[in-house]
């Protein structure tokens, strides 16, 4: 799986961006937490609970790699800031996100009483949801041009949190997954660190042999960017 299947990536991420305002509400947490505050279960949290599954096997390439429009945006307009890769300490200002996240859930599922159905869309068209969309679409935008590519998902983005904790799970249960491997043909170009939009020093992990940092989201870029094809994808059980 090398550079031609990879590239496609690019135009994913254009068609994503572009059709962001159609996909809003299908990807939306707002919209997801509205529904459990109402008692139903909406596309959203479908869509979601679909990733986390598929971070087991997949990690979260299916998501945060590929298919998520946030992520889309963010990467395309920060693209070009902030590239130096950076202190992964930083990432775990999003963990209070995700605890404030369950809580909210669960409160408002216990307040109710339970889930009470399925009304995928709804409640869409809610007042409220009609200003904070657009409010999201554009912060995350904002952030990433200040703070580099994908700069919420690194720092607050709840989700990632539950997909990297599905990633982690499937690791230590022994489930095949996809997975970074490396040789030892490293020219030390340090095309993988610019290429990264989580700003991981890819680098250092192909030197240490250590290819499976959890905040990666297994986009391939690090693979398309390098010249000596010292990386690529296997599907394996971890060692």
């Amino acid at each position: 799986m090398k550079n031609g299947k990879i590239r496609t990536r690019t135009y994913i991420l254009i068609s994503l961006m572009l059709l962001l305002p159609l996909l809003a509400a299908l990807y939306s947490p707002f919209l997801m937490v509205e529904g459990v505050k109402s008692g139903i279960i909406t596309l959203s949290f479908l869509v979601f609970a679909v990733w986390l599954i598929l971070s087991l096997f997949m990690g979260r390439s299916v998501s945060c790699g590929y298919t998520c429009p946030y992520g889309a945006l963010q990467e395309i307009l920060g693209g070009y800031t902030n590239k130096k890769p950076r202190s992964q300490r930083a990432n775990k200002i999003r963990y209070p996100f995700a605890v404030l996240f369950i809580i909210i859930v669960s409160y408002s599922i216990l307040k109710i009483g339970g889930l009470k159905g399925f009304d995928l869309l709804a409640p869409n068209g809610n007042p409220k949801l009609v200003i904070l969309i657009p409010l999201f679409i554009l912060t995350t935008g904002i952030l990433s041009i200040i703070f580099g590519s994908r700069a919420f998902c690194k720092y607050i983005c709840p989700q990632g949190v539950f997909l990297t904790i599905g990633t982690e799970l499937g690791r230590k249960i022994k489930i095949p997954s996809l997975l970074l491997e490396t040789n030892h043909n490293c020219s030390n170009c340090e095309l993988c660190n610019k290429s990264c939009p989580m700003g991981l020093d890819v680098n250092y992990m192909v030197k240490n042999d250590t290819m499976d940092d959890l905040n990666c989201i297994l986009c391939g870029e690090c693979i398309k960017n390098c010249p000596k094809n010292v990386i690529n994808y296997s599907f394996n059980i971890k060692d």
